[in-house]
């Protein structure tokens, strides 16, 4: 696992656990060529993008670099088996996927629904990685702590911080998060990250992987 002590020691490293990103609804295919052709440059860890745009992602990076894709996107209030049947068709361009958790059960205390819905989706992509949303900036403390353990009984192996709609996330976002869930499940986190000092933050909080539309711009600030 990258530590902040290997990326103030090797600032390069940061690549390896960045997730560049665009999941703008509007997005163009050629947006998508220039962010893959980011991932390519930069060797940043993966692509995000929304469902449409899978195909073209895994057709473009040819395994040389994980293509992630949003499901039950942005909200989460899909039910389980919309999940489940997006999870699946989705599994065979994508190797990863980044799920919000069902935000309105969660809302109503109903912590039983939160995990079933994961659970379902956590089942059907088998080996895959599942990143799982809470929407940190939404949440207090205390339930960026219940989400954060729902999720990971559910069977999520990441919880991410946010999709970005409610605000950016703060390194105190991602220490609820690490304190929460056990030390071999992964936190991304993602909003509002746009520089070097900024990921590294993150980092220090105990983020292992770092969502952002600015990788380009983490690795510019470097030396900037």
């Amino acid at each position: 696992m990258l530590s902040a002590n290997d990326l103030v020691e090797d600032p390069a490293r940061i690549t390896s656990i960045v997730e560049h990103t665009n999941v703008d609804p509007a997005a163009t295919e050629d947006e998508i060529r220039d962010l893959c052709r980011d991932v390519r440059d930069h060797d940043f860890r993966a692509a995000v993008v929304v469902p449409y745009h899978a195909p073209l992602a895994a057709d473009l990076l040819d395994d040389r670099a994980a293509v992630v894709a949003v499901i039950g996107f942005p909200y989460g209030i899909q039910n389980a088996p919309a999940k489940v049947a997006e999870a699946e068709e989705l599994l065979e361009h994508a190797d990863e996927l980044d799920m919000v958790m069902n935000r309105t059960a969660f809302a109503n205390d109903d912590h039983a629904a939160v995990v079933q819905d994961v659970a379902a989706v956590a089942e059907a992509v088998g080996e895959a990685t599942l990143k799982c949303i809470i929407e940190a900036p939404a949440l207090s403390p205390e339930e960026i702590r219940t989400a954060a353990a729902l999720v990971e009984e559910g069977g999520a192996d990441v919880v991410k911080t946010a999709v970005g709609y409610d605000g950016p996330t703060d390194p105190a976002d991602v220490e609820a998060i690490r304190a929460a869930v056990d030390a071999d499940i992964g936190v991304k986190a993602s909003g509002g990250i746009s520089t070097f000092e900024g990921a590294l933050e993150m980092v220090r909080a105990g983020a292992t992987h770092i969502g952002t539309s600015s990788g380009v711009e983490i690795v510019e600030s470097i030396n900037g």
